[in-house]
């Protein structure tokens, strides 16, 4: 069985795996070089030089607008240095393999068509909270990319339309999982630069009426954008992905905050369905998968 090698590029590190069809051999991290491309290259360069005689092939999972099929980079998210440039070539430079590049959300969508908890489903959205907001959308059992490859971009989308507009309002500030920690830092006289998800959590089990309540409210925030996606793409499922739905209970808490919506939704008796929630299976994971699952269907190894 071959194996490959697969970046998962983060804007504060990059992790990545040897993995085949089966199963992920081997991890590691690196911290994202943010400065410039060459520092970015040769980082990429350095994790290969290791496995390059034990892969058949590379693909990257990363952020921003990315053209699969050429593997152009409109932008690179937060990696600000990466605009307008065709990142496929750049690699090939350095990299003697075939080589795949996709959008982080988008993979992770694959990723759980493949070997998560949108396998079979014709019409689903994997929704992934991190620091920001990313996503990607199945309709039709294919993945929907959209005119400008943006498709799935949830962290942009407004959640205020008062002018003028705010980068505060936008969905992946209110619904970062990351800016909620840190939120829950300050209220509970915490350092946020220290504070973690697990502690905030163990505050809410152990029934912190402040803890509770940031958490409540975040949770009618995801909730109000998971009913708009229902609207919108009516899916049969939503798949909740990012390092936080590794907790139960934050899973829990928006699927709670998302019956709620649609028990006082006039709409919902009238329609007679609500959003499915679920955890993901893949977790953190379901990029690496999904970036190995991009590689394979575009070196039509594998069909969607």
């Amino acid at each position: 069985m071959k194996n490959y090698l697969i970046y998962d590029v983060g804007g504060s590190s990059i992790k990545y795996a040897v993995m085949n069809e089966e199963e992920i051999l081997t991890t590691g991290k690196m911290k994202t070089p943010t400065k410039n491309m060459e520092d970015f290259i040769d980082t990429i360069v350095e994790i290969y030089s290791e496995f390059k005689s034990d892969v058949s092939g590379v693909a990257f999972s990363m952020p921003g607008i990315i053209d699969s099929d050429r593997g152009y980079a409109v932008h690179g998210g937060s990696l600000e240095f990466i605009h307008q440039i065709n990142l496929k070539e750049m690699f090939e430079e350095k990299i003697d393999q075939t080589l795949v590049i996709e959008n982080d959300g988008k993979s992770a969508a694959l990723g759980e068509v493949w070997k998560g908890k949108l396998q079979g489903i014709k019409d689903g959205i994997a929704l992934i909270i991190g620091t920001g907001i990313g996503g990607g959308i199945i309709a039709n059992g294919q993945l929907i990319k959209g005119h400008h490859l943006a498709a799935g971009e949830f962290s942009t989308i407004r959640t205020d339309g008062q002018l003028p507009l705010s980068k505060e309002k936008i969905f992946a500030n209110k619904g970062s999982a990351v800016k909620l920690v840190k939120r829950a830092a300050k209220a509970l006289g915490e350092d946020p630069e220290h504070y973690s998800g697990v502690e905030f959590f163990k505050e809410i089990k152990a029934g912190n009426q402040k803890a509770e309540q940031l958490f409540s409210q975040y949770c009618q925030t995801i909730a109000a954008q998971i009913m708009n996606f229902q609207t919108m793409f009516d899916p049969e499922v939503i798949v909740i992905g990012g390092g936080m739905s590794e907790e139960p209970l934050f899973v829990e808490g928006i699927q709670r905050a998302v019956d709620h919506l649609f028990a006082e939704d006039f709409m919902t008796e009238i329609n007679g369905f609500q959003a499915k929630v679920v955890q993901s299976e893949l977790g953190n994971e379901a990029n690496l998968y999904g970036a190995l699952y991009q590689y394979l269907l575009k070196t039509n190894q594998k069909k969607i």
